[in-house]
């Protein structure tokens, strides 16, 4: 299981409040396991996930994950369910597309791998990820 994202666009960046960053800085967001694609997403919210993932990892273990985002309508356009077996990943917008089961060991590197990648990304950009995912 992967979260993956490229093409980080700063396009629609107008101020510097967490808000401003959460919703205005957006990347091609793929949720892929081995080769197969269960969610593709061109203008994603990725700053915004992360920061989500980050507040949901301490609780991981008790509750799912469904994104609630300022910029989507729907719950769940990136969600993390525990299945009989394991947890799963998927998307409401693609309901027929989830992963198969994984340990929750497994989503836990996942998510972390991709905060840190978040993470790094916007200090690159002089971004303080302290201020914007952090808190």
């Amino acid at each position: 299981m992967q979260l993956t994202y490229d093409r980080l666009c700063a396009d629609e960046l107008r101020g510097t409040t967490q808000a401003d960053y959460l919703i205005a800085l957006d990347a091609h967001l793929q949720v892929v396991e081995n080769d197969a694609v269960i969610f593709d997403e061109p203008a994603f919210p990725v700053v915004e996930l992360a920061r989500s993932l980050l507040s949901w990892l301490p609780r991981a273990e008790s509750e799912d994950f469904e994104f609630d985002s300022m910029s989507y309508e729907e719950r769940g356009t990136v969600f993390i369910r525990r299945a009989t077996a394991g947890w799963t990943f998927g998307s409401v917008l693609e309901p027929d597309a989830t992963s198969t089961p994984v340990e929750l060991a497994h989503v836990v590197r996942c998510c972390r791998r991709f905060v840190d990648r978040v993470a790094t990304d916007l200090s690159a950009r002089g971004i303080d990820p302290g201020m914007v995912i952090h808190q």
